[in-house]
């Protein structure tokens, strides 16, 4: 891999909790020291990191260890902490992800730094609070703009206006194959294991799964792996319905695990039940993986799936969920789903590679610096 010559990038983050926007930002992290940029990664509101590893990598690490119990005098001593830290150093690009991180750095950071600011959304619009968006367009004259679907990228020029067509890209998530890439889809071993996995809040709407799943147990052998963080708002009435509805046996509940991979490799089914999505992690993760993907209309921004030809789309109803469920069922029963799944890998192996994101964002980075 050919290096660059000595440029310098500041990733900020506010910490680095769990979350498929991290875990892309740390992949990408380690692609681009590939190509010999100077990476910086400041963590300026908490020590937080779930990610580990990141701490392994020859990058430099700066971490804000202040610890104010006052939420304004917190906020007040992070912003001075990030400030201080982009005006000490003259960074060739500040890079920056989520609404509340592309708020603070547009607003902190120096002047010199105008131009030279990457802000990648990460989410749906509908993620942000009016207060973050108001401010975007103020703030969006100070940065280059990627969003990771077409979907989510048309929502942003409509919000700011078509004048910042030119600093706006699209560039989607990449994955890395040899973690979740799968020879063959996973056995039956008298039960269909169904999975999913995604934050246990209103967004991801499991119950919906849940119920589909009471419909369908007691016609087919099935076993269904609800996993996704326990802390989320939805946590506490997923496990209720599992109780009220006597579903012990045939659904398990998870706190979100670190090696989700080993779980995909389990499931012969993976559902995206999502009320929307921009780009989701879990889906390509599972599509590399080879399980037969159903997701719902809302999940499937940029027609990531088609339906019948490399998984199942369902119109976000529970009832057409069962049917779709049902047939996919069928159809692994029958040993019938093997060119699906075989076109949704090649799929996202030929389309969402981390070659492909780090090389995007190599290019990226070189025409702003031009």
């Amino acid at each position: 891999m050919e290096k660059e010559p000595n440029t310098s990038i500041c990733f900020v983050l506010s910490h680095l909790p769990q979350g498929g926007a991290e875990r892309q930002t740390i992949n990408l992290i380690r692609m681009l020291n590939g190509y010999g940029y100077r990476i910086t990664l400041v963590l300026y509101a908490s020590t937080e990191i779930f990610y580990r590893e990141v701490l392994d990598l020859p990058i430099k690490v700066l971490i804000n260890k202040s610890t104010g119990t006052n939420r304004l005098v917190r906020n007040l001593i992070n912003g001075l902490y990030l400030r201080r830290v982009l005006r000490q150093n003259d960074y060739d690009i500040i890079h920056t992800l989520l609404f509340h991180n592309g708020f603070w750095v547009r607003m902190l950071a120096p002047a010199k730094y105008t131009g030279r600011i990457v802000y990648s959304i990460r989410n749906d619009l509908q993620d942000a609070s009016g207060f973050y968006l108001f401010f975007e367009r103020l703030l969006v004259r100070r940065s280059f703009v990627t969003t990771n679907s077409l979907k989510v990228m048309a929502q942003y020029l409509n919000l700011v206006g078509k004048r910042y067509n030119d600093r706006t890209i699209n560039i989607y998530n990449g994955f890395d194959g040899t973690k979740f890439l799968s020879d063959i889809g996973a056995p039956i071993t008298g039960k269909v294991i169904i999975g999913t996995a995604g934050r246990q809040n209103t967004q991801k709407n499991q119950i919906q799964i849940l119920e589909a799943i009471k419909q369908l147990h007691e016609r087919h052998p099935l076993h269904f792996f609800l996993i996704g963080d326990m802390s989320q708002d939805k946590a506490v009435e997923n496990n209720d319905y599992v109780q009220a509805q006597g579903l012990m046996e045939v659904v398990t509940v998870l706190d979100a695990q670190p090696h989700i991979e080993l779980f995909y490799r389990k499931f012969n089914i993976f559902i995206l039940s999502s009320v929307y999505e921009s780009c989701p992690n879990a889906l390509f993760e599972a599509m590399l993986s080879k399980c037969l993907c159903i997701v719902s209309e809302g999940a499937n921004s940029d027609n990531f799936i088609h339906d019948g030809v490399n998984g199942l789309v369902y119109n976000g109803t529970v009832e057409m969920l069962v049917s779709k469920l049902a047939l996919a069922i069928e159809l692994i029963v029958k040993d019938k789903h093997q060119e699906m799944i075989e076109r949704a890998q090649k799929y996202a192996l030929d389309n969402f590679s981390i070659e492909s994101m780090a090389e995007a964002y190599k290019k990226l980075y070189d025409n702003i610096l031009s």
